[in-house]
């Protein structure tokens, strides 16, 4: 027994030394926030503990990994704003009603991509935001590259349809 127990610790040190820096940086690169992205980290690396057995090929690691770290940090942005800590006055004012025009940048992209599904948020961010080729990824989603050309072009039409209308 204390050798199995032994052998899935070092399996887990070993998955924290392959995946932990590449989490983290993708956390931090989407929250903006060291601490935030060591708690998202510390997050998606307990669910990716949870279902390394079931993850064997270290390609299809990696996708889901990039794939539950760019989710998990858009819904912890997303509650954020939604419920914002006592005490925290930005996140109180990023509730009041804003229009367009008065709205930062990052505020903006944060609210156009809640329209979209998660999959058409991480291509985007991961195409747009981290400067992805479309084959990257393609590779980290499983998905073709025709998919990810696709889905950047119907996320930009859409969203410039949005902003002309003035609707984030």
């Amino acid at each position: 027994m204390t050798d199995r127990i032994d052998e899935h610790g070092e399996r887990v040190v070993r998955l924290y030394r392959e995946f932990g820096p590449v989490v983290f940086r993708r956390c931090l690169r989407l929250l903006r926030d060291p601490e935030a992205a060591r708690d998202a980290t510390q997050e998606v690396f307990v669910k990716l503990v949870r279902e390394a057995g079931r993850l064997e090929d270290p390609e299809a690691m990696l996708q889901w990994v990039y794939r539950v770290a760019t989710n998990h940090c858009l819904n912890v942005s997303r509650n954020r704003r939604k419920r914002p800590e006592a005490g925290d006055p930005e996140a109180v004012l990023e509730l009041a009603p804003a229009t367009t025009a008065s709205i930062p940048d990052g505020r903006l992209a944060r609210e156009l991509l809640e329209r979209f599904d998660p999959r058409t948020r991480a291509i985007a961010v991961g195409v747009l935001v981290d400067g992805l080729e479309h084959e990257e990824m393609a590779g980290i989603l499983g998905i073709s590259r025709k998919t990810v050309q696709r889905t950047v072009q119907k996320f930009l039409e859409r969203s410039r349809e949005l902003l002309a209308r003035g609707e984030p």
